[in-house]
């Protein structure tokens, strides 16, 4: 599955999961021994590659393991992203739109202590 913006996070962690465990497989690890080399706990590999949400700094202690670490650097760069204009139209129409102006005046607020008419 190729990892697109429109996927669902859920999906997207999944998949993750998936292609980081093909990565293991590929070097010959073992969960044990990939929890190990990462610093982590086995169980925490086994939440990964099952889709489970992760924090990013595990992912991190992982990609380091199989050298992958500075594939986020091409995945977000240094420079910021330059919209394209279809981008920057979904941004436009986007903007917060204005109340309608209300047709009947507000009742002043009555704290409780101030004369009532009698």
């Amino acid at each position: 599955m190729k990892i697109k913006g429109s996927s669902s996070t859920e999906s997207t962690v999944k998949e993750i999961g998936e292609r980081l465990l093909k990565q293991r497989l590929g070097a010959n690890l073992t969960q044990a021994a990939l929890a190990e080399k990462a610093g982590v706990s086995k169980r925490t590999i086994e939440r990964i590659e099952s889709g489970c949400s992760i924090q990013l700094s595990t992912l991190i202690q992982v990609l380091r393991v199989f050298d992958l670490l500075n594939l986020l650097d091409q995945a977000i760069p240094a420079k910021p992203h330059k919209a394209t204009s279809e981008e920057k139209a979904v941004t436009h129409t986007a903007k917060r739109m204005n109340r309608a102006p209300e047709e009947t005046p507000r009742k002043s607020r009555s704290w409780g202590f101030e004369e009532r008419p009698r």
